[in-house]
């Protein structure tokens, strides 16, 4: 949660709406990279960067704003992915099965609010899993499973999600939703709260499992040929176990992302039938 459910839209590109009609100056980064992979040729290099402003949910947070770095590139079967990066087990120019590692970029201090006072710093962590990612005419589809590679919260996490993009003129829209789920071991450490922690008002609390339903809105734009508007809004509903936590005081987490994307690789692109 926080900014996980960001986080997993960025490494399946999500956040960057995959296209089904796919436009001259207009695609999305990811289909580029699905293409590269069918032949094991590479895709230029593709760069952006944007902003994410969060509502993690917990006690007396207003909000996070984390700058986030984009890159994509695709050489023979190891690629990057906007944050992340990995090696493309199986695949064709609509279905890519890939091997996966992604920053966790989920973070708590006790300085972040008055009403964490006491609350042990929780971290990031780096993720690695398997990944897949389908581009059709009916939509695009994705799932995931990863786990904590570097044994700070020691857990694991899966998503599923569709998005259905529809083109309004030189815009695409992109509504979407989607299912995560977070097992035991990554509730505790973000949302649980120890016996040492615990003061009147704030009990020790140990979670299980959540699965936490989310939708989102995407909505892009090609600004010249080489530059492109890529933007989403997601709201993402906790499940109990996260909702319950003394540290939580709401009942979802609002992320709005903005972003630009630069993409001088006219050679990969080509022209809607």
């Amino acid at each position: 949660m926080t900014l996980k459910s960001l986080s997993l839209s960025l490494f399946t590109c999500a956040l960057l709406l995959a296209s089904v009609t796919v436009r001259a100056n207009d695609e999305d980064p990811q289909e580029q990279l699905t293409r590269a992979a069918a032949t094991e040729n590479s895709s230029g290099w593709i760069f952006g960067a944007g902003l994410a402003f969060t509502n993690p949910g917990y006690v007396g947070y207003d909000h996070q704003v984390t700058p986030l770095p984009l890159v994509f590139y695709h050489n023979g079967r190891f690629f990057f992915a906007g944050l992340g990066a990995g090696y493309v087990l199986a695949g064709d120019s609509h279905v890519r099965l890939s091997l996966l590692v992604r920053p966790e970029i989920n973070r708590l201090r006790a300085s972040d609010s008055p009403q964490l006072t006491g609350i042990q710093t929780r971290e990031w962590s780096i993720d690695g899993g398997v990944n897949l990612d389908v581009f059709e005419a009916w939509g695009n589809f994705n799932a995931g499973l990863f786990h904590d590679l570097l044994d700070r919260n020691n857990g694991m996490q899966a998503a599923v999600g569709y998005k259905y993009p529809l083109h309004l003129g030189s815009w695409t829209l992109a509504p979407g939703l989607g299912l995560s789920w977070d097992n035991g071991n990554f509730t505790n450490y973000y949302y649980g709260v120890s016996q040492a922690e615990a003061i009147p008002g704030r009990p020790a609390y140990d979670p299980g499992s959540a699965t936490n339903p989310y939708v989102s809105l995407g909505l892009s734009t090609s600004i010249s040929d080489d530059w492109q508007f890529r933007s989403e809004v997601r709201y993402m509903r906790f499940g109990s176990a996260i909702h319950d936590s003394p540290i939580v005081d709401r009942s979802g987490s609002p992320t709005v992302f903005i972003g630009f994307i630069y993409n001088p690789d006219k050679e990969s692109r080509h022209d809607a039938p």
